[in-house]
């Protein structure tokens, strides 16, 4: 069996990135450098899939940009069909959210889930997943002050290029080891005949001989008939082209994950809300990041929509995002509230100052009519009047606002 894995970390990044440039101070332990004629045909790849996939009026945009960063030493092997390193490239997007892509081939090698999932474990350091994750840790806090980088969500590539065995009969003796790794599970202990035939239902692709999963833990993309394709001089193994829709798929997915993170971090409190017009831009700038979630790129053919739709549910997308909009509803409401509170307080507090200034007008004529040689004590009627409707005023007022 051949086989590729994408770890994605999703992360954040400056929303004004635009390339690592001065940003790396130095060199960092394991990362090498990623031969710039292996980069981008690794990245025609990309932008080709994208293209047919996503349009390039949204390309166009450039809501998300992919650069290289280099290629990740892992340790020696210990054994045979170890994995050897690792390219990497950042996914940005202008919300302000990130997303790693970690490529590491995988020499040809009987499947055994055991040793894959024990290879795309990121929460051990020994692991090829945790040695990648150590690396772009230091990596990620010198481009970013926010938060960390997360755990990988690994994509797995299997190719067997012949026809025989078929499909069916891989899944038919190999279901258990390809829902083990689509769940990163490590127990011993073996699934149910009904979950593994669940899993294996549950199948995305839309071609024969192949099969296209999505779990909350990862993704698998299986396939007969076809190996890993490789530069032409055969320095560097590609992923195969009919697994890039699911991986551009799973990205979005992720990527929308991390924007709505972002802003439930930058949500106001409902006690200090802040200004209507900073709540406005905050609204105006999640409706801008979550243009992806909210189907401009979603609905763009029948596999991505059918891909979106269960990511959305089993990724927690559905569930974030009711979250998010409650929340700044709350905080709408919140602020509204308070506007309201002190238009009607600034109305009513208007409303007794004329008030008072009428009282006192009126006192001072009927003062002068009995006092009209004594003009202080017109002026004492007029300004005790004065005084009892400020103090009247001020009463009401507190009362008001307590």
């Amino acid at each position: 069996m051949e086989a590729m894995c994408v770890l994605l970390f999703p992360d954040n990044a400056p929303r004004d990135f635009d390339g690592f440039g001065e940003r790396l101070d130095g060199a960092l332990d394991g990362l090498e450098t990623l031969p710039s004629n292996e980069a981008k045909a690794r990245m025609d790849q990309l932008h080709d899939t994208e293209m047919a996939l996503l349009g390039s009026e949204y390309l166009e945009t450039r809501r998300i940009a992919r650069w290289p960063l280099g290629r990740v030493r892992l340790p020696a092997a210990t054994g045979a069909g170890e994995p050897q390193s690792a390219d990497v490239f950042l996914v940005t997007h202008t919300a302000g959210a990130a997303l790693w892509e970690a490529w590491i081939p995988i020499p040809e090698q009987p499947l055994d889930a055991e040793r894959f999932v024990a290879w795309l474990r990121s929460d051990t350091t020994t692991s090829a997943a945790g040695v990648v994750k150590q690396c772009l840790a230091s990596v990620s806090r010198q481009i970013s002050t926010w938060g960390g980088i997360e755990d990988c969500f690994p994509f797995t590539i299997l190719r067997h290029p012949g026809d025989e065995p078929t499909l069916d009969t891989i899944a038919a003796e190999n279901g258990g080891d390809l829902v083990r790794i689509l769940y990163l599970d490590w127990s011993r202990l073996a699934f149910k005949k009904a979950v593994i035939a669940e899993e294996l239902a549950r199948d995305f692709c839309l071609r024969e001989g192949g099969i296209s999963l999505l779990s909350p833990r990862g993704a698998l993309d299986l396939r007969t008939g076809e190996g890993l394709p490789t530069m032409p001089d055969g320095s560097l193994v590609l992923a195969p082209r009919s697994a890039l829709p699911l991986l551009i798929s799973v990205e979005l997915l992720l990527i929308e994950r991390a924007v709505l993170k972002l802003f439930h971090e930058r949500m106001p409190d409902a006690e200090a809300p802040g200004s209507l017009s900073r709540l406005v831009k905050l609204k105006a700038e999640l409706l801008d990041g979550l243009e992806e979630y909210r189907g401009t790129v979603a609905e763009s053919n029948r596999f991505s929509s059918q891909v979106t739709a269960y990511g959305e549910q089993v990724l927690g997308l559905d569930v974030s995002y009711r979250a998010l909009i409650e929340q700044l509803d709350g905080v709408t409401f919140e602020i509204t509230t308070r506007y309201q509170q002190t238009t009607n307080l600034l109305q009513f507090a208007l409303t007794v100052v004329f008030g008072a200034l009428q009282a006192s007008s009126v006192a001072a004529v009927i003062a002068a009519v009995h006092y009209q040689h004594e003009p202080i004590y017109v002026l004492a009627w007029a300004a005790g009047v004065g005084c009892s409707a400020a103090s009247l005023i001020a009463l009401l007022l507190r009362r008001r606002l307590h």
